[in-house]
């Protein structure tokens, strides 16, 4: 939607919001949250979720010179807080991460080779996904464009409908 140089800051700000997570899990503060909290902050999640699907309803006008409205921090800090608030994610690493730990070498170690890959990998992933989404948006017209944001920010919404409900679900059964 922005482009592949303006995703730049939209991945910085993700694999930031990730490496927070991640050194969170491996420290393993995660273990002394309790389910209320995890479920609060899975519920703030959702309601980030249906705010950003919301604005995926808003029509932008692409510039082909790759020049775009949005500044750089409000992509870093759109993809930093959609990630950080997502405690799934601290979730996800306390169950992965721990298989990749080489208790060979002293855990520091380990767990900073093992977070640097994860954010090497993951910023190629999405810097990759980023130049041929731009060339595949390059090939499509402003109205075809619009029409994705659209269908991308219902799906969104409908994901992060699903979490609130089942989490208020959760907090209502405590």
């Amino acid at each position: 939607m922005f482009g592949a140089r303006k995703c730049l800051y939209n991945a910085l700000g993700s694999i930031c919001a990730s490496f927070i997570l991640i050194v969170i899990s491996l420290a393993g503060i995660a273990f002394f949250l309790n389910d209320i909290w995890m479920t609060v902050l899975s519920i703030l999640g959702a309601i980030l979720l249906i705010y950003v699907g919301i604005s995926g309803f808003k029509s932008i006008e692409i510039n082909r010179a790759d020049i775009y409205e949005h500044n750089n921090l409000a992509l870093f800090k759109e993809s930093f807080f959609t990630g950080i608030s997502n405690p799934k994610d601290i979730i996800f690493f306390i169950t992965l991460l721990p298989q990749f730990i080489n208790q060979s070498i002293p855990y520091f170690v380990s767990a900073t080779s093992l977070t640097v890959g994860w954010v090497i990998v993951d910023f190629s992933i999405m810097m990759g996904y980023a130049i041929i989404a731009n060339i595949i948006a390059k090939k499509l017209n402003q109205s075809a464009i619009n029409k994705m944001r659209k269908a991308s920010g219902f799906l969104i919404i409908i994901i992060g409908l699903t979490l609130f409900i089942k989490n208020i679900n959760y907090l209502i059964g405590l």
